[in-house]
């Protein structure tokens, strides 16, 4: 009888596992519990490659029998350990670690790293899980069933997604501002014919702030505990001189350093505004143009990433930073200077973009942008280079699947949930999107 090599491997690192699993403390049987008085050494692992919560076999020695004792890196993302015996560990690959990880184990004052490489695979895939592709009047309910025409996102500390409809040509019967329940498969309206651009989400609290139009400082708040029941705010004015001409401002975001909202007007006055008493203080005032995408970074903070669209004049198409802190010397275009709007991957000094639109930061300090006219997913990364994540740049359409299949229709809003998922409004094709990015 001839024995496939492969099966009987897989079945060997099975064993392992249930073992290692298993082992949850220095009272385990046939452990080897951790001695400070002896080095750690370092064997192989395996596989050297993976996905997010891959099954990673660790070996060497003096590891101990206590997963909670043990902290194994892939690159600088902590991994989970699953289980010990002491020569043997069992931990899950983290998320976006990068392509290339060394593995590094730490327990009591020893640290050391594996001399191989894990290579880290990524996927990612897009789904579409909110509306049905009609435009109109707006219908709640199962989330397939959906009526919706997305313009703008933001999600909460506790993932609850937040969706500012608004039709193309603005009828009236696709304005809205609703909560999507995707656990609970439902769309829910907070409040039906009203105006609404890109909200933001306050970090600590969880109240979230809507710019409108109704009036130079108007906006809408909704607070978690009155159950997002919608509330008109007007933000207080000391400094009429340097109040805005008109009421169009499209973004708001809070920045968690100092706990303040900020949003910036068409006529370029950008503004910060306490959360509590809604006093502004105005901060610099750039030249006009529409702007509908601002985020924070917690790599740096007090700098405010801002989009711009293709009526921003200089700023036009393209990403721009400023710090806060000192707004009038650091307001800087990041972007290439081709202001006319156009594709291009790599160095975010190079790199182009056709009516950015809403953009957000995540946890790691990646941004996403919704690039409207380039129909696609940029991220900029960490190392400041701009790739596509998902779509073909400047081929629109509807398409769910990896990232060579999906196709988007002016994808317009972007917001991400806590585990990193990312929550896309394709407005041309009426609908919400996922992008799972492992």
């Amino acid at each position: 009888m001839k024995i496939n090599k492969n099966f009987c491997f897989l079945l060997l690192l099975l064993l392992s596992i249930i073992q290692l699993v298993g082992c949850k403390s220095s009272d385990d049987f046939n452990g080897i519990p951790y001695n400070p008085s002896k080095p750690v050494e370092l064997t192989s692992f395996y596989p050297d490659s993976g996905k997010y919560l891959e099954k990673v076999i660790l070996t060497g020695s003096n590891f101990g029998t206590n997963p909670d004792s043990l902290r194994v890196y892939f690159n600088s993302k902590k991994a989970a350990v699953v289980g010990t015996n002491g020569n043997e560990m069992y931990v899950l690959a983290p998320r976006l670690p990068g392509d290339t990880c060394i593995i590094s184990v730490a327990i009591g004052k020893d640290s050391l790293a594996y001399s191989n490489i894990f290579r880290y695979q990524k996927s990612v895939t897009v789904s579409t899980i909110a509306g049905n592709g009609s435009d109109g009047e707006i219908v709640t309910g199962g989330l397939s069933q959906t009526v919706i025409e997305p313009r703008y996102l933001c999600c909460d500390k506790d993932d609850n997604l937040f969706i500012c409809s608004r039709g193309e040509y603005d009828e009236s019967g696709s304005f809205g501002i609703l909560r999507l329940d995707e656990e609970n498969d439902e769309l829910i309206m907070l409040d039906k014919n009203v105006t609404g651009n890109v909200p933001c989400a306050d970090p600590t609290t969880g109240i979230i702030s809507i710019p409108t139009e109704t009036s130079v400082g108007s906006f809408i708040s909704l607070n978690p505990g009155e159950f997002w029941a919608p509330r008109m705010r007007q933000m207080k004015w000391s400094d009429t001189d340097n109040q805005p001409a008109n009421a169009w401002k499209h973004c708001m975001v809070v920045n968690p350093t100092d706990g303040y909202i900020y949003t910036l007007y068409y006529g370029g006055n950008l503004v910060k505004v306490n959360p509590v008493s809604y006093e502004v203080t105005p901060l610099m005032k750039i030249s006009q143009g529409d702007n509908y995408g601002m985020t924070f970074s917690p790599l740096h903070p007090n700098l405010l990433y801002l989009s711009f669209w293709d009526n921003a004049n200089e700023n036009a198409n393209s990403i721009c930073t400023v710090d806060v802190t000192d707004p009038t010397n650091t307001f800087q275009r990041i972007s290439s200077p081709n202001i006319a709007g156009g594709f291009r991957d790599g160095k975010i000094s190079e790199a182009q973009f056709h009516d950015p639109a809403e953009m957000f930061c995540d946890n790691d300090g990646n941004i996403y942008v919704a690039d409207y006219n380039n129909q696609c997913i940029r991220r900029i990364t960490t190392d400041n280079m701009v790739e596509t994540v998902l779509g073909i740049p400047g081929q629109s359409g509807w398409q769910d699947g990896t990232k060579e299949e999906a196709l988007f229709y002016h994808p317009r809003g972007i917001a991400i949930n806590s585990e990193g998922a990312v929550y896309v409004a394709d407005s041309g094709n009426c609908r919400i999107r996922k992008l799972t990015i492992n």
